[in-house]
């Protein structure tokens, strides 16, 4: 059964009309169904992948090379006296 429907979907859909858009689903006489997918168009596939390939690798670039360098904030400057904070003598 299993190489009944690979045969009758999988690759029963690259000999398919470009003008049937639509998945048919028949049952034979004899109760075989057969599910048809309309034939895939490789161009549109092919266009779609490298323009998403294209655009990851753009933001890749543009976040690499962004620069982030925010100012460096100044160090705090000591307190004049260790009140509550000196270290008891000892």
């Amino acid at each position: 059964m299993t190489g009944n429907w690979w045969r009758y979907t999988v690759l029963h859909q690259m000999s398919r009309s470009p003008a049937s858009a639509a998945v048919v689903f028949t049952v034979a006489a004899d109760g075989t169904q057969i599910i048809t997918f309309p034939k895939l168009n490789w161009a549109w596939f092919t266009i779609t992948l490298a323009a998403v390939l294209s655009i990851g690798i753009a933001l890749i670039v543009l976040i690499d090379r962004a620069q982030f360098d925010d100012p460096v904030a100044p160090a705090p400057n000591p307190p004049a006296s260790c009140q509550l904070f000196c270290p008891e003598p000892t």
